[in-house]
C-alpha cells in the first residue's frame, strides 16, 4: 500500500522533494558586452525564461528563484553572500540543499563580463562551490563557458540509475557549459534566444525525457542539449557548438531538474512523425521549442495553456500541422515543396524564412493641432480666421524593412490637410476661404525595444516636404501655389501583434516641415504635435 500511494503521490508531480530539502536558484542574464564586445539580444530573456521554468516544472518556489539582468561585480556578489547565508542556517538546521546557478551573457577564457567590468571565473567558481549546499547544479551559456570548470576526471558513480524524492542521495557539483573552452556560444534570431539555452529548456520541458518517466535528469538534459545545440549550429558561420558536462558526484541516484509530467498543457508529437519540428505560439508569433523528431515513440513538450501549430521539415516537404486537444494532427496537416536554389559558385542553398529580411507595411492616420507661429499670425492680422474646432488630420504610410529585431529602416509618406482660415468681405456676403495641405517623403530609422506581442519603439526621419494652399477669392477666382523644402519627424508608441502577421501600432509624432510660404516672406512651419493609429502588415 505505501509503494501505492508513493507512486500515486509521484504521478501527480505533487513531492518535487520533502521538507527537509530546500531549492534555491540563482539566475543571470547580462546582454551588455565589454571592451570590444558587442550588445546581445537575449541573455537577458533567456534568464527569464530559466527562472519561469525553474518555478513552472522544476520544483522550486517563486520566491527561492532569484533573477538578475545586467548586474554589476559588486551586485552579484552580493547575491551569491546573501545565497550563503540562507543555505548556511539551512544546513545549521540540519536540512539539505540544492543550489541551481545559471549565467546567460558575455565571457573571456578567464572572465564573465558585465558591463565595461568583469569577475573572474576562478572568483565565480570559488564563491558558488564555497556555498555549503548538498549539491549545486551550474549551468552557464556564454563563449567559452566550458574553461569554468576545473574538475579532473570526474565521472557519475556506476549505480547513478535511481531516482530519490525523499532525499537528495546525489551530493557535489555538476557544471553544464554551452561550448567548450575555446569555443564560441551563439544566438538565434529565429529562436529569439541563444541555441544552447533554448534547446535546454525544450529539453526540460519533456524531450530530453529519454526513458518516458515524467521527470528529466541532468544527464537526459545534457544529452538532449548536446545533440540539438550541435545539429543546430553545425552550418552556421561560426562553426558547432558542443555542449560539456563535468561533475563530481557521489551517492545514488540520478539528479532531476524538472518534472514536465507536472505540466497543465502538452503538446504531443505523435509516433508517427518524423523531421525537424517547430512549435510556435499562435498568439505571441514566438517559437517555444524546436527539436528533432525521429520516428518512433511519441515525445510530449510542456508548453503553457494557449494556442499553437507545429512546422515540420521532412526532407523536401514542409508542413503546417494544427494541434487538437494537445496532439499533432498528422491528419490535417498542409504541406509544401522547400524550394531549393543554386546560389552563386555553384552551392546549393535552402531558402528558408531565416534568409529573408522582414517587411512591415503601416497605414494609418494622423490628428492633431496645427503648429502658430507669423504665418498663422500674419493670416489673422489681415482678418481671417481659422475654422472653429477642426484639427490637422491626415493619412500616413510606413513601408520599413527589419535590419534586426531591434532596427528597422525604411519610407515614411504621409498627406496632411490643416484647417482651413476664411475671411468675410466687409459690405457682403462674400467670403474669401484659404485651404491647405503638406505631403511628406522621409527616409525613416526606427529603434524597438523588446521582443515578442508587445514592443515600444522611437523613431526619427527627415526628407522632403511640399507644401501646397488653395485660396477662392470672393472674385470667384482660385489662386494655387506650393513650395518645397526640408520635413522631419520624431516619435515613439508601441506595437501589438494581433493576428498572423498583422498588428496596431499606436503613438505620438512630432512633425515639422517649414514649405508652406506668403507673399511676405513668412514660412508656415506644417506640423505640430501629432496622435497615431495604424493597422500594420508584417511580409
Amino acid at each position: 500500500m505505501l509503494r501505492i500511494l508513493t507512486l500515486l503521490a509521484v504521478l501527480a508531480g505533487t513531492a518535487y522533494a520533502d521538507d527537509n530539502v530546500t531549492t534555491y536558484a540563482l539566475v543571470v542574464g547580462s546582454n551588455t558586452g565589454g571592451p570590444g564586445q558587442s550588445e546581445l539580444h537575449y541573455a537577458e530573456t533567456d534568464a527569464a525564461r530559466v527562472g519561469a521554468l525553474l518555478t513552472e516544472l522544476g520544483g522550486y518556489e517563486a520566491d527561492q528563484v532569484d533573477v538578475i539582468v545586467h548586474p554589476s561585480p559588486a551586485e552579484l556578489r552580493d547575491r551569491l553572500a546573501k545565497l550563503a547565508v540562507k543555505v548556511a542556517a539551512d544546513q545549521a538546521a540540519g536540512k539539505q540543499s540544492r543550489v541551481f546557478f545559471y549565467y546567460s551573457g558575455h565571457a573571456r577564457a578567464a572572465a564573465i563580463d558585465l558591463g565595461d567590468t568583469e569577475m573572474p571565473l576562478v572568483e565565480l567558481r570559488t564563491r558558488l562551490f564555497e556555498i555549503p549546499s548538498t549539491l549545486t547544479v551550474v549551468v552557464l551559456d556564454a563563449c567559452q563557458s566550458g574553461a569554468f570548470s576545473r574538475i579532473k576526471g570526474a565521472a557519475p558513480a556506476a549505480d547513478f540509475s535511481i531516482s530519490s524524492r525523499q532525499h537528495l542521495d546525489a551530493q557535489g557539483v555538476a557544471v553544464l557549459a554551452s561550448s567548450s573552452g575555446s569555443e564560441l556560444s551563439q544566438e538565434s534570431e529565429q529562436l529569439q534566444g541563444s541555441y544552447f539555452t533554448h534547446h535546454f529548456l525544450v529539453g526540460l520541458r519533456g524531450a530530453g525525457d529519454a526513458n518516458h518517466d515524467g521527470q528529466v535528469t541532468l544527464d537526459e538534459a545534457y544529452r538532449y542539449a548536446y545533440h540539438q545545440t550541435l545539429l543546430a549550429t553545425a552550418e552556421t558561420a561560426v562553426g558547432g557548438q558542443h555542449v560539456s558536462l563535468e561533475v563530481e558526484l557521489k551517492g545514488h541516484g540520478e539528479v532531476p531538474l524538472s518534472f514536465p509530467r507536472a505540466a497543465t498543457a502538452t503538446v504531443e508529437l505523435p509516433a508517427m512523425m518524423e523531421g525537424q519540428a517547430l512549435v510556435e505560439d499562435t498568439r505571441a508569433h514566438t517559437v517555444v521549442a524546436e527539436t528533432y523528431k525521429a520516428r518512433g515513440a511519441a515525445v510530449r513538450i510542456a508548453v503553457a495553456p494557449g494556442d499553437y501549430d507545429v512546422v515540420v521539415r521532412h526532407n523536401t516537404t514542409l508542413s503546417h500541422c494544427p494541434v487538437v486537444g494537445g496532439v499533432v494532427d498528422l491528419d490535417h496537416c498542409t504541406s509544401e515543396p522547400i524550394v531549393v536554389a543554386t546560389a552563386k559558385g555553384g552551392e546549393t542553398e535552402t531558402e528558408t524564412d531565416e534568409r529573408t529580411i522582414p517587411m512591415r507595411l503601416e497605414v494609418g492616420g494622423i490628428l492633431g493641432p496645427e503648429r502658430r507661429d507669423a504665418y498663422t499670425s500674419s493670416l489673422a492680422g489681415f482678418g481671417y480666421s481659422e475654422q472653429a474646432l477642426s484639427p490637422s488630420a491626415g493619412v500616413e504610410v510606413h513601408a520599413m524593412f527589419g535590419i534586426n529585431s531591434h532596427l528597422w529602416v525604411g519610407v515614411l509618406s504621409s498627406n496632411t490637410s490643416m484647417p482651413s482660415w476664411s475671411h468675410a468681405v466687409t459690405g457682403s456676403n462674400l467670403e474669401e476661404k484659404l485651404e491647405w495641405n503638406t505631403q511628406t517623403l522621409l527616409a525613416a530609422a526606427r529603434g524597438v525595444l523588446g521582443t515578442g506581442r508587445l514592443t515600444a519603439y522611437g523613431e526619427l526621419g527627415a526628407g522632403l516636404g511640399r507644401g501646397s494652399t488653395h485660396l477662392h477669392g470672393a472674385d470667384n477666382m482660385t489662386y494655387d501655389d506650393s513650395s518645397l523644402g526640408p520635413a522631419f519627424a520624431v516619435g515613439a508608441g508601441l506595437h501589438v501583434d494581433i493576428w498572423h502577421g498583422i498588428g496596431v501600432s499606436t503613438g505620438y509624432e512630432l512633425d515639422y516641415a517649414p514649405v508652406v510660404k506668403d507673399l511676405i516672406g513668412n514660412t508656415h512651419a506644417s506640423g505640430g504635435h501629432r496622435g497615431l493609429l495604424s493597422i500594420t502588415f508584417d511580409m
